[in-house]
């Protein structure tokens, strides 16, 4: 489905580079290889010692034929090469660009039967807060896509009190008011570009902390939270070509890899277990199925591993 002229690109020059970001994945999305490739690359950035990191950074692009494009945008910076280095990359801060286009190429999407409550329980354990607060920007993305303005103040609030129990929260305090406020005036472009620069702030936190691990698991819970949503709204209007939008093998081989990086006290948790057999469990479903013949009943079993993990992340201990 075609996006709305202006739909994610009605930003401000100064916005913490979002629109730069946004401009560039929607470039990029326009040449698949181009982006097949670049994640790829940053898939073997995390794990390469970097001399080798360095010569795929040289060689590579112009091997794929993909540098023009990304050298019209801002070169590397001593922060960007820090960033890479703490891992945080477009997975441990994922483009919410490229969420909000799958949400738009889903549409209309049935908000009652995908909509859940805001998690209320209280957790102990500083990576489960993670996954929570990402899973909870994904709800985010929802409601923006449903323009719903009665949630967007109890989801505000919601970010904050999770943030501050991450020791985030005076990076998310500023836009916890200005999303209230842009959602009772229904500037829906404008939610959109704060919740864009609410993501930048976050990954600013996670490079300031140092913080490799929470990075990823909060990702990872966005994306879980994201993969529930976007495979119910299928399974409630199954073609073959709104099935092709759940194909995410890349992301998903990648999660998969970092679950078996956790500590071993984090991972023999009852949690952590069960999360490393659904993701596992996802990343065969999704390394069987062609993105064009994911049948509706991979998409139900999609469905049902994403909803089985994103109870458990959300319940309390």
């Amino acid at each position: 489905m075609a996006r709305a002229p202006g739909e994610t690109r009605g930003f401000s020059p100064g916005e913490r580079g979002g629109k730069a970001q946004l401009d560039l994945v929607d470039r990029c999305s326009q040449h698949s290889t181009c982006r097949r490739h670049a994640i790829q690359l940053r898939m073997k950035a995390l794990i390469l010692p970097r001399p080798t990191l360095i010569i795929l950074c040289t060689v590579c692009p112009a091997l794929f034929g993909w540098h023009p494009l990304l050298a019209q945008e801002k070169p590397a910076t001593a922060a960007d090469y820090e960033r890479e280095e703490l891992g945080v990359n477009p997975y441990t801060a994922p483009s919410v660009a490229d969420i909000f286009q799958q949400l738009d190429d889903l549409r209309p999407l049935p908000f009652e039967q995908l909509k859940r409550d805001f998690p209320q329980a209280t957790h102990s354990g500083r990576e489960q807060m993670g996954m929570v607060f990402g899973g909870l920007v994904a709800d985010g993305f929802l409601i923006v896509e449903c323009q719903k303005k009665n949630l967007v103040d109890d989801l505000g609030r919601v970010l904050l009190r999770q943030a501050r129990s991450l020791g985030v929260g005076d990076r998310v305090m500023r836009h916890s008011a200005s999303l209230t406020e842009l959602g009772r005036r229904g500037d829906w472009i404008a939610v959109r570009r704060e919740l864009i620069a609410t993501q930048n702030d976050v990954e600013q936190a996670m490079t300031a902390l140092r913080d490799q691990k929470l990075a990823h698991l909060i990702s990872l819970g966005g994306w879980l939270r994201g993969l529930e949503i976007t495979s119910s709204a299928v399974e409630s209007k199954y073609t073959p070509e709104r099935a092709a939008v759940l194909w995410q093998r890349d992301l998903i081989n990648y999660f998969a890899e970092e679950m078996k990086t956790l500590p071993p006290p984090l991972a023999h948790t009852p949690l952590f277990e069960k999360l490393s057999t659904g993701v596992s469990a996802i990343r065969n479903l999704l390394n069987h199925a062609p993105p064009d013949k994911m049948s509706l009943s991979e998409v139900k079993a999609l469905h049902a591993q994403a909803r089985e993990l994103n109870l458990a992340i959300a319940a309390g201990e």
